[in-house]
Formats: structure tokens, sequence, C-alpha cells
């Protein structure tokens, strides 16, 4: 388990570096969209309510998607 804390911590390290502006922890950075959203204050309001509804639909519409061409597949 040490090995492999060992290396988030080194990839953070680097992230840290290569990004100015810093990386957030991906769920740190999830919260904070949801308090922007919550909020609506910012100007960003709609694109997170936009990408958060494609974030949802999409493996939605990907599922039957790939449903649809299995079964065009098989009947034909």
């Amino acid at each position: 388990m040490g090995v492999g804390r060992d290396a988030v911590r080194h990839a953070g390290g680097i992230y840290r570096k290569v990004l100015p502006w810093g990386a957030r922890h991906p769920v740190q950075e999830l919260e904070h969209l949801q308090e922007v959203e919550h909020e609506g204050t910012s100007a960003a309001t709609p694109l997170v309510a936009i990408l958060g509804i494609i974030l949802f639909l999409l493996p939605i519409v990907a599922l039957i998607l790939g449903l649809a061409f299995a079964a065009y597949y098989l009947a034909g």
C-alpha cells in the first residue's frame, strides 16, 4: 500500500509543477463545481449544468446505440 501512496504523491507533485495554477483533487473539483452550480452566481453555471447533463446522457445513448447495432447485426 505504501508504494501506491508514494506514486500518487509523486504524480501530484509533478502535476503541481506542470500546472502553475495548481491541480485539485477530482473529488474536490467536483464538489466545487456543484457549489458553483447551486449558487448560480458564476458565468460558468450554465456550462456546468449542460456538461453534467451531457455526461449523464452519454453512457445511456452509447448503450442504446450499441444495443441497436447488435440487434441489427444479429438480425442480418
